[in-house]
């Protein structure tokens, strides 16, 4: 009876740990630190649409975004790379490499490799450690994918999240800070990822005006102060009808849309690109090497 006891224990707690591995710990990924800056001209802001497919970004009504691809370089045709769920994609994009070294294949961190191939923050502060680098989303799986940060926070709705980027940009001016916006991919799940889909479509929008508040202070702190923010746009994955995972050979999935502005880029647009090349692009806009980081890809710039 004792042995039968111990075999049940030990049964539940393998099936129990997976998921014990994931568990977003508040205490361990909140950090509520000013990221004050200490890059006087050039910034970076990145923000994530989730689960935008280029068709349906076309298709939308998208005014801000659409202004800045008049000093942006563009691409609506850009490879994430194969698994195409939310966890690989970011990781592709904010460590550089392609899931066979990231090792992420599905949205779970067990695997992951991120010791031997870190993440943009971690790769920047090893040439500027005293960077203020801020995390802000409504996902929080999406604040594992980064440490070092000196903020990092989630957020239950996007004004919420809009609101506190726009103080932190103007109290703390930080010199890298991410954003992720969920509200295009529970849109998608729910009633299709498809340009036919007026709510879906209605999300991205949504997610457009808030760009546009954001960028309201950006253009601002560049007329005031002389900064110069590089704008950097993109998505993890698209989808095809309600999903997305298993489409790696989805052209509506698998190939999604990036745009880098700088106040001085002239438009470019790119008629195949590649995910990995916007962590090399951003830490050249910082002025940090990449060369020897072991990345996949190379700066557009």
């Amino acid at each position: 009876m004792q042995t039968r006891f111990i075999s049940v224990l030990f049964i539940l707690f393998f099936a129990i740990a997976p998921g014990c591995i994931d568990k977003f710990k508040p205490k361990k990924e909140i950090k509520t630190t000013c990221p004050v800056g200490i890059e006087p001209i050039r910034k970076v802001l990145f923000i994530g649409w989730d689960g935008v497919r280029s068709d349906a970004l076309l298709a939308s009504n998208t005014p801000t975004f659409d202004s800045l691809l008049q000093s942006a370089i563009y691409s609506f045709n850009v490879d994430r790379g194969p698994h195409t769920v939310s966890t690989p994609g970011w990781s592709t994009i904010l460590h550089g490499v392609w899931p066979e070294k990231h090792r992420l294949t599905e949205n779970s961190f067990k695997k992951n490799n991120y010791k031997q191939y870190p993440d943009i923050f971690q790769l920047l502060r090893r040439s500027k450690p005293n960077l203020g680098l801020a995390t802000l989303s409504n996902w929080d799986a999406f604040l594992q994918i980064t440490s070092e940060e000196t903020y990092a926070n989630r957020f239950d709705t996007d004004p919420e999240m809009t609101q506190e980027a726009i103080k932190l940009i103007n109290e703390c001016t930080p010199d890298v800070m991410l954003m992720h916006f969920d509200f295009p991919d529970d849109s998608g799940h729910e009633f299709g990822f498809d340009p036919s889909s007026l709510e879906y479509k209605s999300a991205i929008e949504i997610s457009d005006y808030y760009l546009g508040l954001i960028m309201t202070q950006i253009y601002l702190r560049e007329m005031q102060f002389n900064e110069e923010w590089m704008v950097v746009l993109t998505t993890d994955h698209g989808g095809q009808g309600t999903g997305h995972g298993g489409q790696d050979n989805i052209t509506e999935t698998r190939f999604v849309w990036y745009a880098v502005r700088t106040p001085n880029f002239t438009s470019t647009m790119i008629s195949q690109g590649e995910t990995v090349d916007l962590l090399p692009t951003m830490m050249k806009w910082l002025g940090v090497s990449s060369s020897n980081s072991g990345l996949d890809g190379t700066s557009l710039f």
